[in-house]
């Protein structure tokens, strides 16, 4: 279900109860700065990037 009768008051009481909710809010947030173009390399692998995961769970799978 997507919706229920009293929803949006329901929402509201539980965002003003959340403390997580509050520092998150966009006011207190501090404005993004200007977009930058991204390097485009000259040659293929001529750059690279990886991210690192770790930390992560084992699963049965």
């Amino acid at each position: 279900m997507f919706w229920w009768p009293g929803m949006k008051k329901e929402i509201e009481e539980f965002v003003y109860a959340c403390l997580v909710c509050q520092k998150s809010k966009v006011e207190h947030q501090r404005p993004l700065g200007l977009l930058q173009p991204l390097f485009i390399p000259e040659w293929i692998w001529d750059s690279i990037a990886m991210d690192f995961m770790s930390g992560l769970l084992r699963t049965a799978k």
